[in-house]
């Protein structure tokens, strides 16, 4: 080997370990050394795209991003897409990811950090997530030519998925949306955003299949976790949801006389604080397709308004031909109390529900002046150890 290419040689792999470290076979890259500041004002960016490009050509077997602690790293908008070299991607969040605030947005965009195509991703940590969303929340539309509120985290074509540990906030839309992914897990995350985030979903699925969500806890302005179209095999189990969130509903399904369908949907030892609502599907007069094999079981509810829910005519679509077909579906061990007296609404469209089970129900009203009561159009089923409220109408 010549000087010269000696000398060039040296400078490469100077230049690599600058950024990059091996421990125990993988290669661990810390953001800091992508030129990232970390102050949380300077524009990290492009430092966070060069490290998750550096990420993503690893070949390794669990390649990792870092995001140290004690840092707040401001992002704006922005995108990655795969595929990567590796099977297993990690992103580890320790430090603070900050979100422009409204006025500094800048043109149409309607996600603020998109994740798209990389297989076998694990997004974890114990950071937090700012979207720094306070100057949506009063807004019905986007910024500029942008006709929607932003989304924060958005998790597109990610199979294998997995989210962890994390703490979002201030949320302008939607915190965390999964999309068109299978085999997704997400646990042990805590979404904290107030009542008045008009808008602020938690968690939005949508085409996911095989997911489980478990072990978290939600504060929202809107729902708690919004099931949408496409939909299946999903397991949510030990999430709390509110004050102030809306619940975990199915949909909305349907709009605009679209076609969708959610089925194989299980919500199991989940608990309701002062929220809006608590298990709901919700639908477009007008709408297609199907929700079906749904259970919601053991599910606690404390001083909840609209416990137990279906309702048809969402947004008070008007009554027409054709609607979401609903059938399969099983509320039971349902237990706590409600805050207004519409303990069960069935609002079924005059094709009706099938096959709806309600079994081991006793929700009371908070306002003795008002007991709780049951209220149903056009529901066909059975009902089992009902002891509130009192009647029935299937």
């Amino acid at each position: 080997m010549s000087k010269d290419l000696l000398i060039v040689s040296i400078l490469i792999l100077s230049i690599a370990s600058c950024n990059t470290w091996v421990a125990h076979g993988q290669s661990t890259f810390d953001l800091l050394k992508f030129g990232a500041k970390g102050d949380g004002q300077t524009d990290d960016s492009q430092a966070i795209l060069n490290a998750l490009e550096a990420l993503c050509r690893a070949s390794d077997e669990n390649p990792t991003l870092v995001v140290p602690n004690g840092h707040t790293f401001f992002l704006r908008p922005l995108k990655f897409s795969g595929p990567c070299q590796s099977k297993n991607i990690h992103i580890k969040i320790m430090g603070n990811l900050l979100a422009p605030n409204r006025s500094n947005w800048g043109g149409c965009a309607i996600i603020w950090f998109h994740l798209f195509n990389i297989t076998g991703l694990t997004f974890d940590g114990t950071g937090v997530i700012n979207g720094s969303g306070q100057g949506w929340w009063s807004r019905v539309i986007g910024t500029g030519d942008c006709s929607r509120i932003p989304t924060a985290l958005y998790f597109e074509k990610c199979d294998g998925l997995q989210i962890s540990g994390l703490t979002h906030i201030n949320g302008p839309g939607v915190h965390l949306s999964v999309v068109d992914s299978q085999d997704v897990t997400i646990s042990n995350i805590h979404i904290n955003s107030p009542e008045e985030s008009h808008n602020t979903d938690g968690i939005d699925l949508t085409r996911v299949i095989r997911a489980n969500i478990h072990d978290s806890d939600i504060q929202s302005g809107d729902d708690c976790i919004a099931i949408k179209g496409g939909t299946q095999f999903l397991n949510v189990s030990q999430v709390t949801c509110g004050p102030g969130t809306h619940g975990i509903s199915v949909g909305s399904l349907g709009k605009n006389g679209s076609e969708e369908f959610v089925d194989h949907l299980t919500v199991k030892n989940c608990t309701f604080n002062g929220a809006d609502s608590a298990v709901k599907i919700k639908t477009w007069a007008g709408g297609k397709g199907y929700v079906s094999n749904i259970v919601f079981d053991h599910i606690q509810i404390n001083q909840t308004n609209f416990p137990i829910y279906i309702d048809q005519h969402y947004m008070r679509s008007k009554e027409q031909p054709q609607a979401v077909k609903i059938s399969n579906v099983t509320f039971s061990n349902i237990n706590g109390t409600c805050v207004g007296k519409d303990a069960i609404v069935l609002d079924c469209a005059k094709i009706g529900c099938y096959d709806i089970t309600l079994q081991q129900i006793n929700v009371t009203s908070i306002n003795p002046k008002h007991p709780a009561r049951v209220r149903c159009n056009n529901v066909h089923g059975t009902t089992t150890d009902i002891i509130s409220p009192r009647g029935h109408c299937i």
